[in-house]
């Protein structure tokens, strides 16, 4: 056996950074249990969000030529894949299913793309929100020069380190030990090359990231848009901080197989799927341009709903603007009444939510029209008595 072999031979219990102890066994039997639940439930919200935004991403003609959105619907279909295929590892590592070890390493090798891909998707939508900022004009020419080849790169960056490595475990060992059943599904991926080859790429997308968000900050707040008035922005840069923080540190203490007790490692793991589960929601839904296009693409059963919830509210309130205003009409006077009752019923609610400035200024031009037909006519009267 290799060094490789007796990397992918490790105890899973030093490999999750357990201790060695007599009941580290079941403690690795409870998180991968764990791990599974939550996968399968960040699974189904992520993949909701993952139909609803993709749907109306390119459904909408003017989201469609946006290339944040479009890198938008690749970060959360990488999400989505990234619970799916961690579903799927951590059944078979918590049922003990007998599986093929190479199944195990390209379920394993799928998770690990998966989790570079929505890095760098993240990492791409910061870049472009810096550049359209900071470069309004050259942006569009730098998109349509450079951005099938950038995504390209990033995607065989995704792929190089798993596929690499894994290739390499295939060559090494023996092709009846490849394809030799393994209760403990273990991975290709545990020698120290490809731990500091992951942590490097980890540290420049998180360097990318930083000096987007500083570039964003300094820019907005040179042209005044973090002011202290303005709590929206600022609002936003603190969501979005936190998001990447709850995001990126977690990731550090996986990658790096830290020793960690059960309760430690379980806080881990939910905050790291917490936060890649809300990440469709803070980068995406919170959009105003996305909020306004997403009624249109809805089921159409949650369609009817909510057309049928807002026009039944949309009635009682017309029909309390019409009866407060044929009441106060009716307090005024018997002429106003008439008035409002010889009016169209179109501009009924209308008349409901006319406030007493707008009625003198309409009532301002009959009372000019009646004081100089008045002048007019003490001026024929003058006239005729000359």
């Amino acid at each position: 056996m290799s060094n490789l072999s007796l990397d992918m031979d490790l105890p899973l219990e030093l490999r999750a950074g357990f201790p060695n102890s007599s009941s580290s066994s079941e403690s690795l039997r409870v998180l991968d249990e764990v791990k599974a639940c939550v996968h399968s439930v960040a699974f189904v919200a992520t993949g909701l969000f993952t139909y609803l935004i993709t749907v109306t991403v390119f459904g909408s003609p003017v989201l469609r030529q946006n290339t944040r959105y479009i890198l938008l619907c690749q970060h959360c279909a990488c999400i989505s894949g990234f619970n799916v295929a961690g579903a799927v590892l951590h059944s078979l590592r918590s049922l003990h299913w007998l599986t093929t070890r190479l199944t195990c390493w390209i379920l394993f090798d799928l998770q690990v793309v998966m989790a570079r891909g929505l890095t760098m998707t993240l990492t791409l939508m910061c870049m472009c929100t810096c550049l359209s900022i900071c470069q309004p004009l050259r942006y569009p020419v730098l998109i349509r020069r450079s951005f099938c080849g950038v995504l390209l790169l990033t995607w065989l960056l995704a792929l190089v380190n798993p596929v690499v490595f894994t290739i390499l475990a295939c060559i090494h060992q023996p092709w009846d030990y490849v394809i030799g059943l393994d209760t403990k599904c273990s991975t290709a991926l545990e020698s120290q090359a490809c731990i500091i080859s992951a942590l490097v790429l980890l540290t420049l997308m998180v360097l990318l990231i930083i000096g987007s968000y500083l570039l964003i900050y300094l820019e907005g707040h040179r042209a005044g848009h973090f002011s202290r008035s303005n709590s929206k922005g600022r609002c936003t840069i603190l969501i979005h901080s936190l998001q990447m923080t709850l995001h990126i540190l977690p990731k550090v203490i996986i990658i790096t197989r830290l020793q960690q007790t059960l309760p430690v490692a379980v806080a881990t793991f939910l905050v790291f799927s917490i936060a890649q589960s809300l990440s469709p929601v803070v980068y995406g839904l919170r959009s105003k341009e996305l909020q306004e296009e997403l009624p249109r693409f809805l089921p159409q059963c949650l369609q009817g709903w909510v057309t049928g919830g807002s026009t039944t509210r949309l009635d009682n309130a017309s029909t309390g603007n019409i009866t407060s205003s044929g009441t106060l009409a009716s307090r005024d006077s018997a002429a106003s009444t008439d008035t409002s009752t010889s009016t169209c019923p179109a501009n009924s609610t209308m008349s409901g939510i006319v406030t007493e400035s707008e009625w003198d200024e309409r009532d301002k031009p009959e009372s000019v029209d009646s004081e100089s037909e008045m002048q007019r006519g003490n001026g024929s009267d003058q006239e005729d008595v000359v």
